[in-house]
């Protein structure tokens, strides 16, 4: 099989390994822009859908693609697969816990497998059920962060032997770069979510500030008291109070049309 540097240049005159860094970067700079311009709770799927699209793109004779992330527990879930297919294979070594990428999670930096048929020993229904559904190469990259190993980047190929030198260096890179990419998406995420809370738990203050005449100390004093005698989140709290503030104001400005 030819290699990226075998492949030789394009029409245009631009050499396939400078093409493909390139595309990397295109791809990883709209991925984060995106991150920076969405605002609603979409931000961290939406990431990755631009890493499975990416990587179909522009890692060499990828055909299929998708992510394995480790949730809450140790469970490991399906994220953006380009394929109903693929879906099912990632959702499949969860409810078998068997497959190379969960070996790529849990142990190696990165899993190849160049042929499903020839590995049956190592992975018996997994392997089974991947070459059913018409997939004999994979290579599974470990997305890690300062946290651990957060999932696995899965390449897929019909192919027996399909991935090679080239596959693997581009793929490493790009796994590299989606690491990155994902902490980043999600560190925002919880900013978002903390500066939320804080504007929250800034307007119920200023709601009991106003009705006990109180300080601002001994608002968040009474929040964080009936939070406790409640067993409710301090967050949910003050939404509520903020919620049952609106209501009585709108049901003032309707009273007085």
């Amino acid at each position: 099989m030819a290699s990226m540097t075998e492949r030789g240049d394009h029409d245009d005159g631009t050499p396939d390994q400078e093409r493909v860094g390139a595309v990397l970067a295109r791809a990883l700079d709209a991925s984060a822009r995106s991150l920076i311009e969405r605002k609603d709770d979409q931000d961290v799927e939406h990431t990755l859908e631009l890493i499975v699209s990416g990587a179909i793109h522009t890692i060499p004779h990828v055909e299929q693609a998708g992510i394995s992330l480790v949730e809450r527990g140790g469970a490991v879930a399906s994220h953006a697969p380009s394929s109903t297919a693929v879906r099912e294979l990632d959702e499949l070594q969860n409810d078998l816990r068997e497959g190379p990428c969960l070996d790529s999670i849990r142990h190696e930096t990165r899993t190849l497998v160049e042929d499903m048929a020839a590995v049956q020993a190592r992975w018996p229904r997994y392997t089974a059920a991947a070459v059913d559904r018409g997939f004999r190469s994979l290579m599974s990259f470990q997305l890690f962060t300062d946290h651990g190993s957060a999932g696995a980047l899965n390449l897929y190929a019909a192919e027996p032997g399909a991935f090679d030198a080239s596959s693997a260096d581009v793929g490493a890179l790009f796994a590299a770069q989606a690491a990155l990419v994902l902490h980043g998406a999600k560190r925002i995420t919880g900013l978002t979510v903390a500066l939320d809370s804080r504007d929250v738990i800034g307007q119920a203050k200023g709601i009991l500030i106003e009705r006990f005449g109180v300080g601002p100390e001994q608002a968040f004093a009474m929040l964080v008291e009936s939070s406790q005698q409640t067993n409710i989140k301090l967050v949910e709290v003050a939404g509520w109070l903020v919620g049952e503030a609106q209501k009585k104001q709108r049901g003032g400005d309707d009273r007085r049309r």
